[in-house]
Parts: structure tokens; sequence; C-alpha cells
């Protein structure tokens, strides 16, 4: 069914692409606002240095190598067997556990995400321009929507964001950052059949990616005219993505060949890419059964105690088995969290398994067998569904193009400002009280939140608090105003004042230059102890997104619409 234009106006005319920059391989998808329901997937990337195109595949590797002539080859460009940079995208978040194990040498997370990014933004404007023609590629706006783990701290979608911007993608609005399971059930549920839909049917999004597994549940509150949906529990997940398949696969056979004769890392690299490509997504014990899997390990010695004939390994499926267990297990305890965590009147009735190892057949088995009242399904185009999604999400900016409306979400954090209240013995800790002189009373820290932990956030409703700040006359006019925005995800209930666990997210800055002296003046009081002071009133307002919250600041009526935003965590 396709999409009616009748309300879409020349000036909304664009082009919005979406990149799912993911930890292993990344993809690459774009539509254009007067063909809005044909997403088109990049599917030709450059294979040697110089072409253009070359190797046809959905998605591209999320690696780079620097010659010795400081020339930068990505993706396919990079020759098997040789020393590349990967799982840098893990670098962006320091919470990972696997961040502490890498080494980067003398480049940095950040800097390998906008060298890759900045190469991925030119093969985008190259394919943009053979499928559109040059003329219209000047003239068409174009908007980007890149994904992110939904588990990542702000600060960790803050380089993100940056990166992109050093990248040089150009975009016409702001790069939007969507939730990676966000953007996969966006899609997952438009290509569901709808017959097979009603309202207040629930399900969990499970995106098992390379680095992460991100999960999410929704109710679907309407059908018509858009489908629509609202988030019925905080997200969960963790870095449990099958890169840590890869790890543990790499130390096991570096355990057991590694003290034989010519193992060196050109053997363990040979072995890894027949790991990675065919093994780990075809892994079925039940199906593959006592064969066991042959490894290429060139150059090994014949040794018949450690499988080794003919220059390749047999791992047994026991060994195998070891080495996916730990993992699948993750997996499913995050799906059984996920479920338990609905409300008593929720019933699950799907899961929805997308991502690069939401594709493995096993996976799928498992949670079956673990899940049995529960339907998983594997939605077509698993592996490329969160980056249709996220163009679909871009698309759904023009409201006349939205198909799957994400109406409320909830929230994974405590957000707020400490303000400083009068005293009120009801509600403040004694220990937190101090003298004011300039008011003339008791006051006492307080913790102000715009949103508390599970609560709903509706969505693009700014939340807002009010706040005055006194600047003294005798200093002069006030140049800069600070605001510290608080976040607390361990406590249950929201504190009253700041806890162990409270943290500093992001400090805001406004310029309040400004302000003309005339309406400085109109705010001058003495207080308690007989100084002058400018006496500001502010809103700050909170907009919660997929990824990302827009902070509006404004101080004597005047909006501060760019606020400088410095992340903390």
């Amino acid at each position: 069914m396709e999409k009616s234009l009748g309300s879409l106006s020349l000036e909304d005319r664009k082009l919005v692409i979406g990149i799912d920059f993911g930890t292993t391989f990344t993809g690459v998808a774009w539509a254009e606002t007067r063909r809005p329901d044909y997403i088109s997937v990049i599917e030709s990337w450059p294979s040697h240095a110089g072409m253009q195109e070359g190797m046809s595949s959905v998605k591209v590797p999320t690696e780079i190598r620097y010659t010795k002539d400081k020339t930068v080859q990505w993706g396919f460009q990079v020759p098997a067997l040789v020393d590349r940079y990967q799982w840098f995208k893990l670098g962006l978040d320091e919470s990972n556990p696997l961040v502490s194990t890498r080494s980067w040498g003398d480049k940095t997370p950040e800097g390998l995400t906008e060298d890759y990014l900045t190469a991925i933004y030119k093969h985008i404007m190259y394919t943009l321009e053979q499928k559109l023609g040059a003329a219209l590629l000047r003239t068409i706006p174009l908007e980007f929507s890149l994904t992110v783990p939904a588990i990542w701290t702000e600060a960790a979608k803050d380089k993100t964001l940056k990166a992109c911007q050093k990248a040089g993608l150009k975009s016409d609005s702001e790069i939007t950052l969507v939730t990676e399971p966000e953007a996969a059930a966006i899609y997952a549920l438009h290509g569901l059949d709808p017959h097979g839909l009603k309202a207040g049917d629930s399900f969990v999004l499970c995106d098992a990616g390379g680095g992460t597994v991100d999960l999410i549940s929704y109710t679907i509150t309407a059908l018509q005219p858009i489908l629509q949906v609202k988030e019925v529990t905080t997200g969960t997940g963790g870095p449990c993505g099958s890169t840590f398949l890869n790890r543990r696969f790499a130390d096991f056979l570096t355990r057991k060949l590694g003290r034989e004769e010519g193992w060196d890392d050109e053997v363990l690299a040979e072995a890894m890419e027949r790991f990675d490509s065919v093994i780990k997504k075809q892994y079925s014990p039940t199906i593959d059964g006592d064969q066991g899997y042959v490894i290429p390990v060139p150059g090994l010695a014949n040794n018949a105690q450690l499988g080794v004939r003919r220059g390749k390994v047999t791992v047994a499926p026991e060994e195998m088995h070891f080495i996916f267990e730990p993992v699948i297990l993750k997996v499913i305890k995050y799906v059984q969290d996920q479920i338990a965590a609905c409300d008593a009147d929720i019933t699950i009735r799907a899961v929805l398994l997308v991502g690069g190892f939401g594709q493995n057949s096993y996976l799928k088995e498992r949670l079956r067998d673990t899940v049995k009242s529960v339907e998983v399904l594997q939605p077509p185009n698993a592996w490329t569904a969160v980056v249709r999604g996220a163009v679909m999400m871009g698309l759904s900016r023009t409201k006349a193009l939205s198909t799957v409306d994400v109406v409320s979400r909830r929230a994974r954090k405590h957000y707020g400002v400490e303000l400083h209240c009068p005293f009120n013995a009801a509600k403040h800790q004694e220990n937190q009280k101090y003298w004011c002189a300039r008011s003339g009373f008791h006051r006492a820290p307080e913790m102000v939140w715009f949103v508390t932990k599970n609560s709903t956030i509706e969505e693009n409703k700014p939340i807002p608090i009010d706040f005055h700040q006194d600047f003294l006359v005798s200093k002069g006019k006030p140049r800069i105003l600070h605001m510290d925005i608080y976040a607390d995800a361990d406590v249950i209930s929201a504190p009253v004042h700041r806890a162990n666990s409270t943290k500093t997210l992001v400090t805001l800055k406004a310029n309040l230059s400004g302000i003309p002296q005339s309406d400085l003046d109109k705010t001058v009081r003495q207080c308690s102890d007989g100084k002058n002071y400018y006496d500001i009133d502010g809103v700050i307002e909170a907009t919660y997104g997929s990824a990302e919250t827009t902070y509006v600041l404004s101080c004597q009526g005047k909006k501060y619409d760019t606020v400088k935003a410095e992340y903390a965590y």
C-alpha cells in the first residue's frame, strides 16, 4: 500500500539517510519523501583502493586500516590477514567491559569513528549521485538519522554525534540520533501482517547485534490511521553481542593451538574468518550433530590428539557448545528479565529477533524452548531492520509520511536539576539545612526532576522547570549562566537530595550578554544581606526523544535554543 502524498508540500521534499553504525558491520539506507515506501539499502561497496564499487553486500565491515603511506582503507578494502582496527565503536562507551582490553595505539575510538564515518559519507554521496544525478543532489535537502545502542550513556551518544559532525555529514537539519531497538521495532512492526495485530497486543523487541544486545517492550495502542505503540518497560540489555563469541573463540583456539609450531596471528586470522563468516551464522548443534566444525589452520603440522590434519582443525561439538553457551544464556536471560519487567496486566505475545546475531537459528530455537508461551519471530530483512527503521523514523518527521509512531517511552533514569529551596522539615534532611544571608532564611538543596525512572514520557512534549538565579550587581553585567543536569539510574525512588549514585549528566551554558541593560535593571532587587542583585527568572525545558534530549533555556523570556551541552557520562 503506497502512502498518500496529497499533504506533502514542495518544501517537505528531502532525502532521508539512515546510518546503522555497528560494532562489526555498518549499513546505510535512504529514501526520498516523494517515494517514501521505497527504501533503498546501499549494497555496493568499494573492494579495492580507488574503486568506488566492487563488493555486493547489504552491510560493510566496520573496519579501518592506515597504510604506510597514510592511505585509509576501510570496509571491504582492507585485505585479508592484515592488521586492522575493529570494534572501535565499543570504545565510545567507556562503561563497556571490552574497552579496557582493547589497545588503539596512537589512535582513539573517536578518531577512528570520525575517519570511518568520513569514508562512509563519501560513499553515500557517490552512491546518491549515481542514483539521482548531481543536479538533484545539489538542491534537495538531506537529513541523517544515525542509530545508537539504547543502553549507551549520554556521553557515548554525544561522542558519536560529534564524530559524525567532524566526519562532514552535511545535513539541512540537526543529525538525529535514534535508538537501535526502536528503529528495528518501527520497521519490524511495519512489515508484519497487519491482520495478526490488534490494539492491546504487547511484544519484546530484541536487537542482538555485534557488540550489544538491546531490548524494549511495546504495546500497540492504535492501528488506524497509523500504527501507534508505547514503551511499557524501561529498555534493558548489555554488551553481549556476537563480538563476544569472536573473543571466546579466539581465546579457545589460542589456548588449544597457541604452542604449536607455525601458530601465529595470520593463522588465527584465517581461523577467525571461517568462524565469523560461516560457523557463527549457521551454528545449530541440533542440526550439526556429532560431525564437529572444521576450521582452517594453514601451516600447522598434523596432530591427531589436537584434531589437526592437513592444515585444518576439527572443533568438537562440546567445545563449540562451550564457546556459544554463555553468550546464548545471557541473551535468553535478558529476554526473560524483559518479559518479567512488564506489569502484571501486560501479556507479551511475541519476541521479535533482529540484528546480525538475531539471525542465528540456534538462538531462535533456544528462545522458543525457554519462553514456550511466547512466539519468537525473525522478521524479514532482520539484519537491515535497524537501518530501514532509521529511515522510516526520519521520514516520520514529515507527519504526512508517518507509518508507525512511538507515542510514549519509559524513562531509564531520574533526570533533573538541583535547586536551593526554603527549608522544609517535613521534606528535607536536617543535615542539608544552611543559612542563606541573601534571602534571610534557611535553605536546603533539593532535586527537582523532569522525569523519574520508569515514568512515562510523551513524545516531543517539553517538560519545564522554573528557577531563578541571582547575580551581584557590583560584579557587573552577568555573562554566563551555568545549569547542571543530573541523572540517577540506580535508586528506585527519586531522591529528594543528591545521592551517591546521582551524577552530573550534562552542564548547560547560556550566554546572557545579549540581555539589554534596560531589561536587567528591571530585575534588580535588594536582598536581606543589603546587597543589590540581578534576579534572573528562567525556565529550562527538556524534551526527550528516541536517543537524545533537547534542552531549551529561557531567561527573562528570551529562549536560548542553542545551549552548549557538555556531557559528563
